[in-house]
């Protein structure tokens, strides 16, 4: 593969999920101003991500779809009783990651048609992230067709 269909990278960070908003009200203006719970620890998981996608020869692909599989390095608790990592939430890391990678890999997150992602108990988050070929209409219809005559013979 070439680098301009796939990217692959390790982030050497402490994943950090994008997760609840506070609301957080100044009294001087009189307003109140919505931020993430966990703000200047996500904006640096963030940074280390794009920094990371970048040093690897991030493409930025404008349109079509495109495919990403993250596996989180989470660091292990204490008591790890569970035998496997509980938090963060996985679809809150995946967030944050998609956000992060959004005009590094790819012009909008709407564009991943794809998601892998799993966490575990690792020193580092690899990450990675390819374009998806395009297939013709005609082939997607037969394709379609296909798998509804196998529903159909399944019944």
């Amino acid at each position: 593969m070439t680098p301009s269909t796939r990217l692959y990278f390790i982030v050497a960070a402490e994943p950090r999920s994008q997760g609840s908003m506070t609301a957080v009200y100044n009294r001087r203006l009189g307003c109140s101003r919505v931020r993430h719970a966990n703000a200047p620890a996500l904006s640096y998981w963030r940074n280390t991500v794009k920094a990371n996608a970048h040093a690897a020869g991030a493409v930025n692909w404008e349109e079509g779809p495109i495919g990403i599989r993250v596996s989180f390095g989470i660091k292990a608790p204490l008591n790890t009783k569970h035998g496997y990592p509980k938090a963060p939430d996985l679809d809150k890391l995946i967030r944050a990651v998609l956000d992060a990678l959004t005009g590094v890999c790819y012009k909008d997150d709407s564009q991943v048609t794809v998601i892998e992602a799993d966490k575990s108990w690792l020193p580092h988050t690899s990450i990675e992230v390819w374009r998806i070929e395009r297939q013709s209409k005609a082939n997607q219809a037969t394709l379609w067709a296909q798998d509804a005559d196998r529903v159909e013979s399944e019944k």
